[in-house]
């Protein structure tokens, strides 16, 4: 049965986006940057095996998995090549340095970043992540698995050799630029762009969709909803009050002796 279905997602991955192997000849590992926590978040590098405590500014690579705890929040970016400090993973993570400043951010987010918001109880796993250059143009892979919960997402428009996919237990979901909500459990809504979505049922039926902007997929029964003016116009206050980081904490570091200044919007101390 298992390896039926991954047959199966491997089949629709393959309809979702046709790339040549040799679009990819210069690509290398890309990562993820955390840039905003709050209350507890964990991340494993061998599959839940082991967990440690998440830290702002952590970068993340192919093969993470993180959680967020009935409290916890995190917000990443993604793209870049990984940091050579990173290829060699350490066995251990220093302490959670910002464990006195939860929900600050060192990073300013904009609209054309690749950014996920993991909400709380949320499990995700970075299946791939590859950057690259054809020569003509940017070349990105992106493999993700919602395992558990709700992430935002948006996603800048992509070139027509990149991918970036979303994998959640019953089906996936193939991004070209786009804004979006999704709940396991629930459904996927597209509030910018667009997104093809393939779901298999109980009875094993699949049904594959192609979403606009207000259309809201129900996971369970493939059925496509339009919002209302009004919905959609709450879910785009909603997404660009979490994606765009509006109330994050700005830090401050001095190049002369590194100091770092925490400003916080609630305090503002």
């Amino acid at each position: 049965m298992k390896f039926t279905r991954f047959l199966s997602l491997a089949t629709i991955c393959g309809l979702f986006f046709s790339i040549c192997a040799s679009s990819f000849a210069q690509d290398k590992p890309g990562s993820a940057t955390v840039v905003r926590i709050t209350g507890e978040v964990r991340f494993s590098i061998d599959n839940g095996a082991n967990w440690k405590p998440m830290v702002v500014g952590q970068v993340l690579v192919a093969g993470d998995v993180v959680e967020t705890a009935t409290d916890g929040s995190v917000d990443f970016v993604l793209g870049g090549n990984v940091p050579k400090h990173v290829v060699q993973r350490p066995d251990e993570v220093a302490p959670a340095a910002d464990s006195g400043v939860r929900g600050m951010s060192g990073y300013q987010s904009t609209a054309e970043q690749n950014i996920i918001h993991m909400d709380s109880g949320t499990v995700l796993a970075i299946d791939k992540l590859t950057v690259g250059d054809t020569g003509v143009d940017a070349v990105s892979d992106t493999q993700l698995d919602l395992r558990q919960g709700t992430i935002f997402g948006n996603v800048k428009k992509l070139s027509a050799t990149s991918q970036y996919l979303i994998k959640m237990p019953n089906g996936i979901a193939g991004v070209r630029g786009t804004s979006f909500l999704i709940t396991i459990g629930g459904n996927i809504t597209v509030i910018h762009g667009s997104m093809v979505v393939s779901f298999t049922n109980s009875q094993g039926q699949t049904t594959t969709s192609v979403l606009t902007p207000g259309d809201s997929y129900n996971i369970f029964t493939g059925q496509v909803s339009q919002l209302t003016p009004q919905q959609l116009a709450r879910e785009e206050h909603h997404l660009h009050l979490t994606i765009t980081l509006e109330y994050g904490v700005l830090t401050f570091v001095f190049d002369n002796d590194r100091t770092t200044i925490y400003i916080s919007p609630t305090s503002g101390t």
